[in-house]
């Protein structure tokens, strides 16, 4: 109740201040406040229905991979020989890669097949960088991989993406490494 009190004195100590630096000549008629106001209204309405209706931007992309061994570096004191016992047949060759680019967020959805199975695509383009996750499409299958993607732009404005990407089955006795290349469809 107090904070009422003293925004209304505010505010009424506010009116007495404007009305006594102006005369009464400045002031615009009750008529003219009455119609602006509808106006403003009226020219703002159509602006943010338009935005909220504006369908976002939507842009395929298309490439291929090429995955090979992935090189582990574990520290020189570890006992772990997983890596260096992988005979680097399994999960390796040339596989195919699907994405679409949407809205001003640069929201990434897309699939990849091939020799590393088939993966949901995940991730953000901020226009430089497409940055994205890679998992399953079936997280129970047994040569299941999961990793990371990491592309950038080639040009501007940007017609092809290059860079790598990077994968592991789910015990990470298996890790693979592939550089990729996408082009706008």
């Amino acid at each position: 109740m107090i904070r009422n009190a003293r925004l209304l004195a505010a505010v009424s100590l506010l009116a007495v201040a404007t009305s006594c630096s102006k005369d009464s000549s400045d002031k615009p008629s009750p008529a003219a406040s009455a119609s602006a106001a509808p106006l403003a209204a009226a020219s703002a309405s159509p602006a943010s229905s338009t935005a909220k209706g504006a369908t976002p931007e939507i842009t395929a992309w298309s490439g291929s991979y090429l995955a090979k061994v992935g090189p582990v570096a574990p520290p020189d004191n570890a006992k772990e020989k997983a890596w260096t016992d992988d005979p680097g047949t399994a999960a390796v060759g040339p596989g195919a890669i699907a994405l679409s680019i949407s809205g001003s967020r640069g929201d990434t959805r897309g699939e990849l097949t091939g020799p590393l199975g088939d993966l949901k695509i995940a991730g953000v383009f901020d226009g430089t960088e497409l940055r994205a996750n890679l998992v399953p499409k079936d997280p129970k299958a047994d040569a299941a991989m999961t990793g990371f993607m990491l592309l950038a732009t080639s040009g501007a404005p940007p017609a092809a993406l290059k860079g790598t990407l990077r994968v592991s089955n789910r015990d990470a006795r298996i890790v693979r490494e592939a550089s990729v290349e996408i082009a706008k469809k």
